[in-house]
């Protein structure tokens, strides 16, 4: 019994340490197992596609000036940026600059902006990852020619009556279109009041309307005009005088010049004039005043 007992212990202890002891070969195979999947774990953490964290706007820039196109780009590893114009490669030349800086602040430089460069832009950030594009458009404005301002007309000097309303009134011709400035007598003149307003078109007409006009308004108007070419300058004057009274003058009187006839003769002395056409009656008349009578041997 006792070495039945024996064999029987040995046996059950010799099979626990079997269950125990495990081959190195099997504990390293699965820890390397387990290792590499880690790796690749980490491997495949360290690298991410580009991502376009900010992207410029459409822009419209007039033809000779700077310009300047900012984006920021993320990505592991560091993307590579490219720029197409209209599919066609952007290469850095003396007009065209890329310039990369820390943190992944790209910008894509025009030195002078010309009207070839005008279309759509796309930028594409490629990395082992993935890649990312965007697009923006470049509207090139032609350049404008400058020309200084110059007078086609100039206001003309005027006299008005006090309470009348008054047109200072020229034209102006000038690339791009001026400034105006008024002076009166050296003093800036106010616009957009009840009384003072300036008026303009695009053809270049100006006109100074002055509402109610008082001794006040009378002076020397001088009128400016300044652009980025140049500047002109002309003067005019404005009179303000008191409206006459409008009570009618009296009717002069006529002055007859006498005359002598004798029908008024013959008036002075009593005579109906209407008998003057009567001779015989005329005769006698005159003839019994002066006691002559008629003989009547003639």
């Amino acid at each position: 019994m006792f070495i039945l007992s024996l064999c029987f212990n040995f046996k059950q202890h010799h099979s626990e340490h079997a269950r125990l002891q495990v081959p190195t070969s099997q504990v390293r195979s699965r820890s390397s197992s387990r290792g590499d999947v880690n790796d690749q774990d980490a491997i495949q953490e360290k690298f991410y596609p580009p991502r376009f964290i900010q992207v410029p706007e459409n822009m419209s820039i007039e033809e000779g000036r700077f310009c300047r196109m900012d984006f920021k780009v993320s990505g592991l590893p560091a993307p590579d940026v490219s720029w197409y114009l209209n599919g066609r490669p952007v290469q850095s030349d003396d007009f065209h600059k890329m310039i990369v800086s820390e943190k992944g602040f790209h910008s894509l430089i025009f030195e002078v902006v010309r009207t070839s460069d005008a279309g759509a832009y796309a930028c594409v950030a490629k990395n082992r990852a993935g890649e990312a594009t965007f697009t923006v458009q470049l509207d090139v404005l032609a350049k404008e020619h400058r020309r200084a301002p110059m007078f086609i007309y100039k206001p003309q000097s005027k006299k008005v009556f006090e309470g009348d309303s008054v047109k200072l009134e020229c034209q102006i011709s000038a690339i791009p279109p001026p400034k105006l400035f008024w002076k009166r007598n050296n003093e800036m003149v106010h616009f957009n009041t009840d009384r003072i307003s300036l008026y303009h078109d695009n053809s270049g007409r100006v006109t100074l309307l002055i509402k109610d006009v008082n001794k006040k308004d009378a002076g020397w108007y001088t009128v400016s005009a300044v652009n980025e070419a140049g500047v002109t300058t002309c003067n005019t004057r404005l009179d303000v005088t008191a409206r006459p009274n409008q009570t009618l003058p009296a009717p002069k009187q006529l002055r007859v010049r006498p005359t002598f006839s004798k029908y008024l003769a013959l008036n002075g002395r009593g005579l109906n004039v209407k008998q003057a056409f009567n001779p015989e009656g005329e005769f006698q008349r005159l003839a019994a005043q002066s006691g002559l009578y008629e003989s009547e041997e003639l």
